[in-house]
């Protein structure tokens, strides 16, 4: 009896071994990064992607004969039916799970994301921590174009992203952070905005040189609702990474307190922000308080001062520098595009709640390019290395 049961229990398991619908890895396309349209004379989505091709892999020679990546565009009066009549061109099944940007082009973005947002937070396939960004211009000519130094676009641009706080030019965002913000009725998206850029490539073989494009991260795109209504700068878009806490490692630069025309680089640590308010008078006060660490990196000269002497001076230009920074896309994002991109709404309403619904939200387009704001940073030098002349004796 037992017997018979074991060899019932195997054939079961080898029955039941391997998936039904299972396919090849040679019938799929696994698409590495899309871009989202909007044609301004039919008004239809040209959806484009960007698809990885295992076939290339092997020596420089099969690669040189073959692209990494096969890129295909459809139209549809949908981003679905766009999708779905790439099947007309594609000679494989397409999956997006792998799927590592969605680029929005800039003509849609000011036109409205809803159905970008719509279709892919719906999509079971994605994950919501896929990035996604504004281009400059059209969002397919970037599926075309070099990013990085990996073969394939897509995941370059990925890992792009994941450096971002490096230099502080750019935010983080994705689909599961910009459709928080975009379904919240007071607060508005920022996201990350990306351009092209010429360079000079020259080959390793001897070959004349050639012009192309790489894709650059760049800025930011400001919303009101589900509307693009303008770009950041770099140096903008870093004023208010500062607040977002998406700053805790990079580089700020002033002028050395004793010589005017050289430089003294920090790299700064561990910043953080926090965002209070008060309200008096039915009137929100908002204090952002940036405080963290820095180390001098680099200086163009010596100095006579001695290591206490230099760090204050530092940390006076340093906290000064951080502060004028955030005062100034503050006042971009409250006078300009009137959009609450940091949440004040937010703070407004965890710590001042009664007022908030008595007083404030109702009126919250009037009030909140006028909000008082404060900024306090403190930097602390940690550490550093000068490169110190003797003073001379009097």
């Amino acid at each position: 009896m037992k017997n018979v049961i074991a060899v019932a229990l195997a054939l079961i398991i080898l029955l039941s071994a391997g998936c039904w619908d299972m396919r090849e890895i040679n019938e799929i396309g696994f698409v590495m990064a899309v871009g989202v349209d909007r044609a301004d004379d039919t008004g239809q989505f040209t959806v484009t992607v960007q698809i990885a091709n295992p076939s290339a892999e092997g020596s420089k020679t099969e690669k040189a004969a073959k692209q990494s990546v096969w890129v295909a565009s459809a139209d549809g009066p949908s981003i679905f039916e766009a999708i779905r009549k790439l099947v007309r061109i594609s000679s494989k099944r397409i999956v997006w799970a792998h799927n590592n940007v969605v680029i929005i082009g800039e003509p849609l973005a000011r036109d409205g994301i809803t159905p970008v947002i719509d279709f892919f937070t719906h999509n079971p396939e994605l994950r919501m921590k896929t990035g996604l960004v504004v281009a400059r211009g059209n969002a397919g000519d970037y599926l075309y174009a070099k990013a990085g130094m990996e073969d394939i676009p897509g995941v370059s641009m990925s890992e792009m992203g994941r450096y971002r706080s490096l230099i502080a030019e750019t935010v983080e965002s994705d689909l599961l952070r910009v459709s928080y913000d975009y379904n919240n009725e007071y607060s508005e998206p920022l996201i990350s905005g990306v351009s092209l850029k010429k360079v000079i490539i020259t080959p390793e073989n001897g070959k004349a040189s050639s012009e192309t494009e790489i894709i650059e991260l760049s800025g930011a795109a400001v919303f009101k609702k589900n509307k693009m209504t303008g770009w950041l700068t770099p140096e903008e878009t870093r004023g208010l990474a500062w607040v977002r806490n998406e700053t805790r490692n990079t580089v700020v630069t002033v002028t050395d307190p004793e010589h005017e025309n050289r430089s003294v680089s920090v790299e700064t640590r561990g910043v953080k922000s926090k965002i209070y308010s008060q309200v008096e008078g039915g009137v929100p006060y908002i204090t952002i308080a940036v405080s963290g660490a820095g180390n001098i990196v680099e200086e163009d000269g010596h100095t006579t001062l001695d290591i206490e002497e230099m760090k204050d001076h530092i940390e006076g230009l340093i906290s000064e520098k951080i502060a004028g920074e955030i005062e100034t896309s503050i006042y971009k994002i409250q006078k300009e595009y009137n959009s609450d991109v940091l949440h004040f709404s937010r703070a407004i309403n965890v710590q001042n709640d009664e007022e908030w619904d008595s007083e404030i939200k109702d009126n919250w387009q009037g009030i909140f390019p006028q909000i008082p704001v404060t900024v306090l940073v403190d930097i602390n030098i940690k550490t550093s290395t000068l490169y110190q002349e003797p003073r001379k004796k009097i």
